[in-house]
Parts: structure tokens; C-alpha cells; sequence
């Protein structure tokens, strides 16, 4: 039918015209009259009509007749994923034979969006889209070649000129792709370098470039090839980058950055097409999160000698409690080590977590996060050189143990325990030296609040470490009896017993490096008489006290021999339940989810007396039982007599902790109350 609607057409038109041009007056007698009702002009017009339906008709069976002769979508069409989180694609690409769209253009338009969402090109969408099939496709869009050519041209273009190509494209320039292979010029040869008017290879070869090309054109090349040119970060490699380098970060992990006295720290996440870093799996689509550790003096001697520690710690092989060097590298004068990323700092965590449950779980992790950092520590205080026979003894230390520098990581490699794992980090004053020179350093600046008393002029040994370890463990323990409230309030303490009215400092010892300060003393005495002070916990003050914080170095017991008393101490609370949670009474806890319901929640205190039943509560409502009789005692014999008075015939309920001396919601010592 559609074939027969032109000769249907011609023939109404053909009626058309013979109704227009009836014969005239003069012709009448020759015809029949017609009808009034069918005159010649009606007859004109219902075949115009005719006409015109008709060729509607034609049109709609001529689209009818397109659409379904025109090509169906795909409907499996390539998903597309966001850059910096795309998974690897194959080197099949997404081009295909049906696509209306040239390849050139469609390559360029991915690119393009690369560009726009990050500043580089991953590597896996350069794999992807620049494929064998599809530069076939480029080349024969700019008639490069007959077949076979093409053919060849692709295999050797993918094999040791795919970014060469890939910077071609960016460029428009995809015409003298020729042109460079046959002067010899590959991947190998980049980063190009524009020197005056003339194009330089890596190694120095001048380019000779198209003769119509003109200075903007060697611009536009030398600036694009570093969104190519990005770095694949490997671990232990060190990198020298020029000023130009793009790098393969995907956006910072922390707004904040640490600052200490030796470098600046940032967290940021590397493409996970360009690092080959160890990482959970359930992370690697989305990167590898790093520290940066920035350098702030720029004397590559100190930054040799600290990557040269870390390297040689590392090739003893790997400990689950020593921070592992991923890699190095120099920019712009500055120097960075790249370390895994951890979640946060001990101080951060003890912040974070206040106080924490009582239970053999968190009991047994902290005991366990205390041996292995003794261990990671004696690793340190003697190493060998690795790669020599006749190896000769290495003497190491950290110079700088404080909270800060033990950081907190919820997943690691190799980590099971579900409370996460702590390591040793920031060596940066760390060093290496042999048996005859190892104490010979006085270039040392730590913080003061963990070092120990150092006479002016004195050398820094191991044991320097041991007295900040010890430190550390007396905070660590205060933080497991007490909470972290009671770490500040501790500090403050120790605040008060120095006599200088201009800079109160938190030192461990007296101003006059002779002993060990008297609230030092006093707080571990009062930590023993806590509730929550079971028997491995006094064994720990006892170990830190006698062995650890000691005004003279000798006194300190090494980080080997302090490895072994912790582990010998976690093994017994392993097997002793007793020996783990002592007398404790571990009834259940009441949470209190409103903040007025701690006062509804206290009865009075009126007939509080040494021999009734009480309940404590520490600040933020945590019920401790019965078995605190001798913390109740304590705080009664803080008080003077009048005090006391007032406190056991007290009616009223809103009394103030402060009132009596007591500390008030710092976390250390229980609240009375009577039930």
C-alpha cells in the first residue's frame, strides 16, 4: 500500500486539475448539463481534499517505515562510576560499532570528565579507553592507515605509548601521533620539558616537533601530560617530584592537621588505582588512607636519618605494635613520609572513651596494648643491620614516648581483636648509633611532662625512654581505675607542687631533679585504694614505680626486661579471674539517660554511716555496687569533724561535693550517697 500512494496521489491531482479546467460557455453544447448540486467547483475542492490526505498518509507510513528500520538502544549500557571511586575497567573499553558518536569524541568527553571531577586521570580509565579497538577507531576517523597499519599502530600505541597518546588526545593533536613513534618517542620519554622554544625528552633528547605547531601548542603539551603523569605509589620507594606533579589524592581524610615539633601531619586518601599498599579489603575500591608526615626543617640529613631508622627498623621484619613505613618523597624543597593513617591518638581515645566499662575484655586489652608496646619499644633499643653477615649491634631509641605519639587503629592488617590495636609512631627523634656513641646526643627537644630529670649537659640513653614509658603506663592506669577526667586532674596536681609562681610545669620529678614529685607518690597510693584497683593493676603501679619512674637512669629496668614482666603479668590475669577484676562488684550497670535523674536517682545522705549498706556513682551515673566500703571510708576521713557531722544529719538532697573538699565531677573518686 505505501508503494501505491505517489500513483494514487498523481491521480486525484490529475481529477484535480480536470475539474478546474471544465469547458466554457462556448463548449456547453458539446456536454451534459450538470447537476446544481455537483458543480465543478465542489468537485475541485473534494479532490484537493483527497489530495491532501493522501500525503499525509505517505508521510506517516515514511516514518513508520524509519523507525523501525533505525538501530535499538543497547541495554546494556556501560555503568559509570564517579572517578576517584571507579573499579577497575577492562581494556575492552566501552567503545562499540553501533555508537553514533565518533570514538574520538567519546573518548575525549570521558577524559573531559575526569578533568572535572579530579585533577588527574586514573589509571584505570586510561586502560579503559585507551584500548587497542578503540585507537583503531581514532586512527581510522583521521584516515591514519589503511587497516592493517592501524591495526599495528594500535598494538605498539597501547604497549609503550598509551599515555603519549592519552596526552595527544587532550591536546587535539592525535594527527602526529606518527610523527612522534617514528622519532623514537614513548612513555619513556615523558615528562616532556619545554626549554626556550625546543621540547626535551626526560633524558634531555630535544623533540622534533611538527613544523605548524607554534609555542602555545608546546604550552598546552607540557601542562597536560601532568594530568597523566601521576604517580604509583609503592611501598618502601622513595620519589623525587618536580614542582609540577599532580598527585593521586581524592580528598583529605580530616579536616585537622597535627603540628609537633618536627614535622606536620595531614591524612589524606590515595586513588585506588595508584598505590600498591597492603589495606582491608572492604577499603581498597575506595582508596588507601595515609598520614603525610611533612618535615618542618628542610636539612635532608634529618630526614635521611629518620627514614633511614624507620627502613632499618622495617627490615627486621614487621612488628604488629611499630608504625611501618609505606614510602617517601621530596617536593618542592620539602620532605614528607607517608604512613598509614590511623583512626586517632591515645589521647584522643582516652578523651573519647572517658570511662571506660569494667570487664575482662577491656582489662585484657589494655594489659595486652601495654606488652606490645614494651615489646615495639625493646625492637627499637636493639637492632642489627640487616643485609650483612658480619652484622654489627645497633642501638636505638624513640626520644619522645608520650600519648600523642601511641596511635589507635579500629582495622589493621593482621589485627583480629575487636577493641582495635595501638602502635609506637613519630620517630623523629629516634636514632640509630652504635655500642661507643649511642648516649652521645644532645640535640634532643621533647616534650617535658614525659622526660625524665636531665642534669644540663647529661646524655640521653635508653633509659630516657623508659622513665616516658612509665609515665605513659601511670596515665594508662589512672584512665582504667578512674577515667580520663582524672588524667587532667592528676596533671594539675602535679601542677601545684612546683614552687614557681611564673610557669607551673607537670613533670614527673621535682624542680631540682632529685625525686620523683610527692603527688606522683600520693596518686598512686590512692589509685591502689580504688575499687577498680584489682590485683594486676597494683602489680602495674608497683612494676611502674619501682622499675620505671626512677630519678636515676641505672635504676630503670630495660624495655626487654619490662616486656617480660607485663607479659608474665597478662598471662596470670588470662588464667586468674581474681588476679584480673579482684573484688569488684560487677552488677549490672544503670545508664541514665536524663541528667536530672542522677539527682532523683541518689537518696539522701543523712543516714549515711560506716556500717550501712551504700550506693556510689560515678559522674555520669555508672552504679559501682556495694563493694566500695573502703572509698566511703576514705572520703569520710578527708573531712574534719564538722564536716562530718554535717554530712551524716544533712537533710537536704542538692549538697555540692565542692563544699566538702571533694573533687567534683572530675571522675576520680566516687560520689556518697546512702540507699
Amino acid at each position: 500500500m505505501l508503494y501505491l500512494s505517489p500513483l494514487i496521489t498523481q491521480i486525484v491531482f490529475l481529477f484535480a486539475f480536470r475539474a478546474r479546467h471544465r469547458p466554457t460557455s462556448s463548449h456547453r453544447r458539446y456536454t451534459r448539463i450538470s447537476s446544481p448540486t455537483c458543480t465543478a467547483s465542489t468537485m475541485y475542492y473534494l479532490y484537493y481534499l483527497i489530495f491532501l490526505l493522501a500525503c499525509l498518509f505517505l508521510l506517516l507510513s515514511w516514518n513508520s517505515r524509519r523507525i523501525k528500520n533505525s538501530p535499538r538502544p543497547q541495554p546494556d549500557s556501560p555503568k559509570r562510576y564517579p572517578p576517584a571511586m571507579s573499579p577497575p575497567m577492562s581494556r575492552e573499553g566501552s567503545h562499540s560499532s553501533q555508537d553514533s558518536f565518533s570514538s574520538l569524541a567519546s573518548t575525549l568527553d570521558r577524559i573531559r570528565e575526569c578533568t572535572i571531577k579530579l585533577a588527574f586521570i586514573p589509571r584505570s580509565i586510561i586502560d579503559a579507553e585507551i584500548n587497542e579497538k578503540a585507537v583503531r577507531d581514532i586512527l581510522a576517523e583521521k584516515n591514519i592507515g589503511n587497516k592493517s597499519r592501524r591495526a599495528e599502530l594500535a598494538k605498539k600505541i597501547v604497549q609503550s605509548a598509551q599515555k603519549l597518546f592519552t596526552i595527544l588526545v587532550m591536546s587535539k593533536k592525535v594527527d602526529y601521533i606518527n610523527t612522534f613513534l617514528d622519532r623514537g618517542i614513548h612513555d619513556d620519554d615523558l615528562p616532556f620539558k619545554l626549554d626556550g622554544n625546543v621540547l626535551r625528552t626526560s633524558q634531555g633528547q630535544e623533540v622534533l616537533v611538527p613544523e605548524d605547531w607554534d609555542y602555545e601548542d608546546l604550552e598546552a603539551l607540557e601542562a597536560k601530560q601532568w594530568r597523566v603523569l601521576v604517580p604509583v605509589f609503592r611501598q618502601g620507594a622513595h620519589y623525587d617530584f618536580p614542582e609540577q606533579q599532580i598527585f593521586p589524592f581524592v580528598g583529605k581524610e580530616s579536616a585537622k592537621s597535627a603540628e609537633g615539633g618536627f614535622g606536620r601531619v595531614s591524612c589524606e586518601r590515595i586513588h585506588a588505582d595508584h598505590h600498591e599498599f597492603c589495606e582491608p579489603p572492604e577499603s581498597k575500591s575506595q582508596g588507601c588512607k595515609v598520614a603525610i608526615k611533612t618535615l618542618i626543617s628542610r636539612k635532608r640529613h634529618l630526614f635521611e636519618r629518620e627514614r633511614y631508622f624507620l627502613q632499618t627498623l622495617g627490615s627486621a621484619g614487621p612488628h604488629q605494635h611499630l608504625i611501618n613505613l609505606l614510602c617517601t618523597y621530596s617536593f618542592k624543597k620539602d620532605n614528607h613520609l607517608v604512613f598509614p593513617c590511623a583512626d586517632e591518638n591515645l589521647r584522643e581515645y582516652w578523651k573519647r572513651t572517658e570511662l571506660p566499662d569494667w570487664n575482662s575484655q577491656n582489662i585484657l586489652w589494655w594489659l595486652k596494648q601495654m606488652v606490645g608496646i614494651a615489646s615495639g619499644l625493646s625492637v627499637i633499643h636493639k637492632l642489627t643491620r640487616a643485609g650483612k653477615q658480619s652484622s654489627k649491634k645497633l642501638y636505638g631509641r624513640h626520644g619522645d614516648i608520650k600519648p600523642e605519639n601511641i596511635i589507635w587503629f579500629k582495622k589493621r592488617p593482621g589485627c583480629t581483636d575487636p577493641n582495635g590495636i595501638l602502635l609506637i609512631t613519630d620517630l623523629g627523634l629516634a636514632k640509630l648509633h652504635r655500642f661507643e656513641s649511642r648516649s652521645n646526643d644532645l640535640d634532643a627537644t621533647t616534650c617535658n611532662t614525659y622526660s625524665p630529670p636531665r642534669r644540663p649537659g647529661e646524655r640521653i640513653t635508653r633509659a630516657f625512654d623508659i622513665w616516658g614509658l612509665g609515665c605513659l603506663y601511670l596515665e594508662f592506669a589512672t584512665y582504667a581505675i578512674c577515667g580520663e577526667e582524672a588524667i587532667e586532674e592528676f596533671a594539675h596536681l602535679r601542677g601545684n607542687d612546683d614552687p614557681s609562681y611564673i610557669i607551673n610545669t607537670d613533670c614527673f620529678y621535682s624542680i631540682d631533679h632529685t625525686r620523683v614529685r610527692p603527688s606522683v607518690n600520693e596518686w598512686v597510693l590512692k589509685l591502689k585504694k580504688e575499687p577498680r584497683c584489682s590485683p594486676v593493676l597494683c602489680d602495674l603501679l608497683d612494676l611502674i614505680m619501682s622499675q620505671m619512674i626512677r630519678i636515676e637512669p641505672r635504676e630503670r629496668s630495660s624495655a626487654q626486661s619490662i616486656y617480660r614482666r607485663l607479659n608474665s603479668m597478662f598471662e596470670e590475669a588470662e588464667s586468674n579471674p581474681h588476679y584480673l577484676l579482684g573484688d569488684y562488684d560487677m552488677s549490672p550497670r544503670r545508664e541514665l539517660k536524663d541528667p536530672k535523674e542522677s539527682t532523683e536517682a541518689s537518696p539522701s545522705a543523712r543516714n549515711v554511716s560506716l556500717g550501712s549498706s551504700s550506693t556510689y556513682f560515678t559522674p555520669n551515673g555508672h552504679s559501682l555496687g556495694d563493694a566500695v566500703h573502703n572509698a566511703r571510708l576514705l572520703h569520710l576521713n578527708r573531712l574534719d569533724s564538722g564536716m562530718q557531722s554535717r554530712l551524716m544529719l544533712d537533710s537536704d538532697d542538692s549538697w555540692s561535693m565542692s563544699e566538702f573538699g571533694l573533687p567534683r565531677s572530675r571522675g576520680t573518686w566516687p560520689q556518697v550517697t546512702s540507699s
